[in-house]
């Protein structure tokens, strides 16, 4: 529901009226008309770029809903094989997701009659840029999600980051695409056409493409355009990218374990602990005396500031648990390049980098008790926020200073002071946003979205405004990590609150 309403927003502002300070999908000022033919492409290419890396997330967790309900144990019983299976999950994504394009699909609709520029609904025109472009993207994405829920080394977080950078290059390329076959999106006709457009408007054109969204300087000029001329061979081409989810879904079933879960546990078959299967049972009970068995009071209590060291070191080993070798080995060749590099390089590529990689660490803040289902011995112990819930907090911010003390020490000793400050909100704010969004949504999914976004467009593409950690001398100048000083403060107060709602539900 929140993602329906979500994107019903976005294809609000999307297609913006004319007295708005920007305008989209525009060249030098000239858009088109906000008839059938633009407004159902325009939301056709927001709905297969924006909408297929949240809708990944939404349908990635299948084959995981029935074995955490014990659905999965009842389907193994039956004669449905493991690519029945696969397929008939990856079509019922589909169809869910489609539910979502669907309402996008009025809303488009909704947006040209409120609009008021065309009243003419032209129905064809409307819909037939979401059946070339959105319906073949959301069956990839429904594909995928399976696939990679059915491998082991996908299944969790470093699937969700692999996929993020597959939906990158998929931006790249589809914007870029000379042939169907590189358009992933199916997105490249409807771009050409609207470039052509505009450049048929302009009197001493050198062949400009039009921009996602651009602010509007001057007067706003539009004409009249009349949609792709759409043909069988342009769908049959673009529907190749079908076959090529119903492939993956196939390629999907090798890898299920069709709910067989002693495959990916420490359960050997006959139902015995890998490590003692070899042991042999005693064949006789032994007899213990236990009536001069005295426990040993417990007196080594530590208090104070002592106590809550501890504790840390204790949340910061748990948090680091499992980590590799080779993940420490890439965090120090960060905090190197962080030190030697030059400073612009460091700033705009080594910064970035050194907090995209302990994503995964963050992202467990605020899960754990829920996905462990230990949240019933954590929140009932003594002060459960100000003990382990505080502690936590600090854990994850001593992660992203230390991984991203190289570059620290280098605006320290370089006096780049700005820089350094606006470094010091960051560690305070990711981790910060990782809690809040951990205790409320009770997974990791939703601040992988999130802050894999933001770090896009922010750190990696100098937007401003999404600009966290100061990569970009435009969110220095603008004190933008001030604002994130403030929003960090925010999100604490809402984790805490989050947390003590959690402590009541559990106790009471």
């Amino acid at each position: 529901m929140i993602t329906v309403l979500v994107s019903i927003f976005i294809v609000y502002k999307f297609i913006p009226s004319s007295h708005e300070s920007y305008i989209t999908l525009s060249f030098n000022n000239i858009r088109g008309i906000y008839n059938s033919g633009w407004v159902g492409s325009a939301t056709a290419i927001l709905a297969s770029m924006i909408l297929s890396l949240p809708a990944f997330f939404l349908v990635k967790n299948a084959i995981e809903r029935d074995v955490q309900t014990g659905v999965g144990q009842i389907i193994a019983t039956t004669p449905i094989t493991k690519w029945m299976y696969t397929m008939g999950k990856m079509w019922s994504n589909f169809v869910f997701l489609m539910s979502i394009v669907t309402v996008l699909m009025v809303s488009a609709l909704a947006m040209q009659l409120i609009r008021g520029e065309s009243y003419t609904v032209e129905l064809l025109k409307l819909l037939l840029p979401f059946l070339y472009s959105t319906l073949p993207t959301i069956a990839l994405v429904a594909s995928i999600a399976i696939f990679f829920e059915s491998v082991p080394l996908f299944r969790k977080g470093l699937g969700n980051l692999i996929y993020f950078v597959l939906w990158i290059l998929s931006l790249r390329l589809s914007t870029t695409a000379t042939h169907s076959s590189q358009d992933i999106l199916g997105i490249s006709p409807i771009l050409t056409r609207l470039s052509n457009g505009v450049n048929a408007g302009l009197p001493h054109s050198n062949g400009g493409h039009i921009s996602g969204m651009s602010p509007l300087r001057g007067d706003l000029v539009t004409y009249d355009w009349t949609g792709v001329p759409w043909t069988m061979q342009m769908f049959l081409e673009r529907y190749i990218w079908l076959a090529v989810a119903v492939g993956i879904a196939v390629v999907a079933s090798i890898f299920f374990h069709r709910f067989d879960l002693t495959r990916s546990s420490n359960i050997s078959t006959n139902g015995k602990p890998r490590e003692f299967r070899n042991v042999e049972p005693q064949m006789k009970p032994v007899p213990i005396n236990d009536s001069g068995i005295k426990l040993t009071p417990y007196t080594n209590v530590v208090h104070g500031q002592s106590r809550y060291i501890r504790i840390l070191g204790m949340e910061l080993r748990l948090m680091l648990k499992g980590l590799r070798i080779w993940w420490y080995l890439i965090a120090l060749v960060m905090i190197v390049l962080g030190l030697l590099l030059p400073m612009e390089s460091v700033l705009s590529l080594v910064a970035p980098f050194t907090w995209v990689w302990p994503i995964l660490i963050w992202s467990a803040m605020g899960t754990n008790e829920a996905y462990h289902r230990t949240h019933q011995i954590m929140f009932t112990a003594m002060h459960p926020v100000r003990n382990q819930f505080i502690v936590l907090w600090l854990a994850g911010i001593i992660v992203a200073y230390l991984t991203g003390s190289g570059v620290m020490i280098h605006c320290l000793l370089a006096g780049e002071w700005d820089s350094l400050m606006a470094m010091a909100v960051g560690g305070l704010f990711v981790p910060t946003l990782a809690l809040a969004l951990g205790v409320w949504s009770r997974n990791g999914k939703l601040f992988q979205v999130i802050f894999m976004l933001m770090w896009y467009l922010g750190p990696l593409n100098k937007l401003a405004v999404m600009d966290f950690m100061g990569a970009s001398r435009q969110s220095l100048d603008q004190g933008i990590y001030l604002y994130y000083l403030l929003a960090t403060v925010v999100l604490l107060m809402l984790a805490v609150v989050g947390r003590l709602r959690q402590v009541r539900i559990t106790t009471y």
